[in-house]
């Protein structure tokens, strides 16, 4: 498992080779965008150009790293809370505003009837660019959740965007390609992805300026930790509810692997404690589950139990009267 400093390392290393590498895909592709009059080009070459600034915030935030042997703190100084908190915002920021483009991009082809760009040029590089692209975001979505970091998820998701919005053009061109009739597919697919960066983005927002916020790589993440630990508490207080309400029965392992409940009494003999049923049919040591904590009761031998039983009924216990237990109070 690698420490702390070594995943800040790491998350340096990738956003450095992702400035570099969308910031050379972006400028090729406005140029022979601007050549080719191709609209996707120019739009593609823009979305890299956000991809430059989610993953300057992220080198930004992680510019300081951990000291060796530093791990984490469950808590975020104030300093390190305030890097996150600026940088998930600004990365919010650039989801809406990639949301935005989107949507203006994709309404203004649909109203236009733009066609799909279907020059090798721009087939050449969506195709080398989503090959590229999904290398680098695999280990971000790693990262994030390594560091438990609000701007390395928001770095993940922009680049995830960026792939998907890379898909559509370049399925779109070769649909258009094959199929004249399909020329507003890219279009009507984009306006269903601006959608979603724009919730993406409004969901960040939120959480980056939620009195919450503490630095962690999503909104649910404190819920989830308190949710397990509810769930987990629950299941202790079931297998309580659950354990051998005859207790006596466990003093010895001839009582716990007997068909009754026996306790030694002596160094060579045993009585019954407590039979699992009595001569009557009753339950008298139970390991079902019981609704509420009974009252303390005293444990009784075979030939008693049914007398205990009628004596808690005629005292109107409101435990369980069909169940013994030791004189310890579960």
């Amino acid at each position: 498992m690698p420490t702390y400093r070594r995943l800040q390392q790491y998350a340096l290393a990738i956003s450095v080779v992702s400035i570099i590498y969308c910031a050379a895909e972006g400028a090729v592709s406005i140029g022979l965008g601007a050549e080719s009059a191709s609209r996707s080009l120019v739009f593609f070459g823009i979305q890299s150009g956000i991809e430059v600034m989610s993953a300057t915030m992220v080198l930004w935030r992680f510019w300081h790293v951990a000291e060796p042997g530093e791990e984490r703190q469950a808590v975020l100084s104030s300093k390190e809370l305030r890097f996150e908190k600026i940088s998930s915002t600004v990365i919010a920021s650039l989801l809406l505003a990639l949301s935005l483009a989107t949507e203006g991009t994709a309404i203004f082809g649909l109203v236009k009837h733009v066609e799909p760009s279907t020059s090798n040029a721009s087939l050449i590089v969506s195709a080398s660019a989503l090959v590229f692209m999904v290398l680098l975001w695999l280990p971000k979505g790693y990262l994030a959740r390594k560091l438990n970091s609000s701007a390395m998820q928001g770095e993940t998701q922009c680049s995830l965007s960026c792939i998907q919005m890379t898909v559509v053009l370049f399925a779109g061109a070769l649909i258009y390609r094959l199929w004249k009739g399909g020329w507003w597919v890219d279009s009507a697919t984009s306006i269903i992805l601006g959608l979603l960066f724009g919730w993406e983005g409004w969901k960040m927002w939120r959480w980056a300026r939620s009195p919450d916020f503490d630095g962690g790589c999503c909104c649910s993440h404190k819920h989830d930790v308190e949710a397990a630990g509810d769930q987990a508490k629950a299941k202790v207080e079931l297998s309580e509810r659950k354990k051998d309400l005859c207790e006596c029965c466990s003093l010895s392992e001839i009582c716990r692997i007997s068909d009754e409940c026996k306790c030694p009494s002596g160094a060579a003999s045993t009585v019954t404690c407590c039979n699992p049923v009595d001569e009557d049919g009753n339950k008298c040591c139970s390991h079902e589950y019981i609704p509420s904590p009974p009252s303390a009761q005293i444990c009784c031998i075979s030939e008693t139990c049914g007398a205990n039983k009628e004596n808690e009924n005629a005292k109107g216990s409101t435990g369980p009267t069909d169940l013994c237990q030791s004189s310890e109070t579960l």
